[in-house]
């Protein structure tokens, strides 16, 4: 296995190291590589077989066998990353953490063992992501449909070039399957017959949409894909990495002679996959069937690629999704654009004086309010009665590409709560942000918002100082001659104090 030197090294070289972790339904899978020239370089892949979706009960509660296998994954993925630090690792989970009601409890064990965030993506942003994995190492660019087949979902994504057109996520993947349909091993044509048309039922809603994209390039990713394709090559001696829909037939019928998949022995399988082949195989046939698809040809590239271009482009070229992402919303609800720079633009001001005390000099905290500032209004589409509850319904449910889900109720919360009464209660519960960073990033927005009410470049504000929780604000001569302003400061310092903030006003 290669070995990653320290990053201290590495960064003295001139050279960019990032890592991508994939918590999968079925596997682990960790790549470390480095970029060179725009060019991401693979150094070290390390995967682990988990099965968390077997784990998962019928009332969606992960057993405590399968948080000690995937906690014991993460202890060998964090020896592997010894050296890196945070902002050059992404971690995300994908179906059956987001699945799973006590995933919490999952994150909250991980978090003594791992030391980097583990952000929930998804079913839309896992393909979104794969798709850019795909789209970032494959020289072709037309019209793709990409297909990926994991634990405990699968991805279906139609794209062009590098942007994907329609993203699709099924509650179905080789894992989840087994246990519904082949849990004791045994195998039949009633059995697979099941398997099949709960598969295609579940795709249903989509296949006509993707039906219509007239895909000229089909790509198949990830181990279930890849595993038939080396059976389907060893056996008939075609061409690698293609599966056609007939080969695919003699796979089913070749199963089938089994009826028990202890008995099945695949020697182009890898053993610890022949338990979840059934389930995977029927899962396949049923979207090719689906799809009106003859053939697909097979990719290395996927989850955990995308996660690492994306990750690169973060740090080294400075071209963020998720700034697209905020852009794209503000233009598509038509924000006021001056009102959300005058808005930033203080709560960046604000943000400055408070930094170093409150512990919140990182650039991604700046980031995050801008962001707030810049789509606080959107639920003006909607009405401006309860606007703020607009707004963050808004954020909180929409497609947000580049966001993991727990950024995204982050988000959600600082713009449901930028002005009128607080509502502690429905603040949600996170595991990657401390609850006193949240509380202190709202206090700063809804000041933000507050002193630019009149929705003029006034100047109101002389300076900020704080001593631990005690906001001391001082205004200037225009600020104190504003009795609408004075009125507004007081009634915020009630709800302030709502998140341990005393805000006291100088004139």
């Amino acid at each position: 296995m290669t070995d990653v030197h320290s990053p201290q090294t590495q960064l003295a070289d001139g050279l960019n190291y990032f890592a991508a972790l994939d918590l999968g339904s079925n596997s682990f899978h960790l790549v470390t590589t480095r970029v060179i020239d725009q060019h991401v370089q693979p150094l070290l892949k390390f995967k682990q077989k988990v099965r968390l979706a077997s784990g998962l009960s019928k009332t969606n509660k992960l057993s405590e066998e399968a948080i000690q296998r995937g906690l014991a994954a993460l202890q060998l993925c964090a020896q592997r990353l010894q050296g890196f630090a945070t902002e050059q690792v992404y971690v995300v989970a994908t179906h059956t953490l987001r699945e799973a009601k006590n995933a919490d409890v999952f994150l909250a064990r991980a978090a003594e063992i791992f030391p980097f965030p583990i952000h929930i993506i998804s079913g839309h942003e896992e393909a979104r992501l794969i798709y850019r994995g795909v789209a970032q190492t494959s020289s072709y660019q037309g019209r793709r449909l990409v297909i990926d087949i994991g634990g405990g979902s699968t991805e279906i994504i139609a794209g062009e070039e590098f942007e994907p057109k329609i993203l699709a996520s099924r509650s179905m993947g080789c894992v989840s399957f087994t246990e519904r349909f082949f849990k004791d091993g045994k195998l039949s044509e009633k059995r697979f017959k099941k398997a099949l048309i709960a598969a295609r039922s579940e795709l249903e809603p989509v296949a006509a949409g993707l039906r219509k994209f007239n895909a000229v390039e089909v790509i198949g990713t990830s181990g279930t894909i890849k595993a038939i394709a080396q059976w389907v090559q060893l056996r008939d001696q075609s061409a690698p990495d293609v599966i056609t829909r007939t080969a695919l037939q003699r796979c089913v019928e070749q199963l089938l002679t089994h009826t028990n998949i202890s008995s099945f022995n695949e020697a182009a399988i890898d053993a610890d996959r022949h338990g979840v082949i059934a389930a995977g195989l029927a899962v396949l046939v049923a979207v090719m069937d689906e799809l009106e698809l003859t053939s697909l040809t097979c990719h290395d590239a996927a989850l955990r690629e995308g996660v690492l271009y994306e990750l690169a482009e973060r740090v080294i070229g400075h071209r963020d999704v998720r700034q697209r992402t905020i852009d794209g919303m503000a233009a598509r609800y038509q924000v006021d654009e001056l009102q959300a720079q005058r808005v930033a633009e203080t709560a960046v001001y604000l943000l400055r004086q408070v930094a170093k005390p409150w512990q919140l000099q990182q650039p991604a905290w700046r980031q995050r309010l801008q962001w707030a500032a810049r789509v606080h209004e959107v639920g003006l589409q909607i009405n401006a009665s309860s606007l703020q509850s607009h707004s963050g319904y808004i954020i909180e449910h929409a497609d947000m590409p580049g966001f993991s889900k727990e950024e995204q109720a982050f988000l959600a919360a600082l713009v449901r709560n930028y002005r009128k009464k607080l509502q502690l209660e429905r603040l949600p519960q996170l595991y990657l942000f401390e609850q006193r960073d949240l509380w202190r990033m709202i206090v700063l927005l809804r000041l933000a918002v507050l002193f630019n009410t009149d929705r003029q470049s006034s100047l109101l504000l002389k300076k900020i100082q704080v001593r631990q929780d005690t906001l001391l604000l001082t205004l200037t001569k225009e600020g104190n001659a504003n009795p609408m302003l004075l009125n507004d400061l007081a009634l915020e310092a009630k709800q302030q104090a709502k998140l341990g903030i005393n805000l006291r006003v100088y004139g």
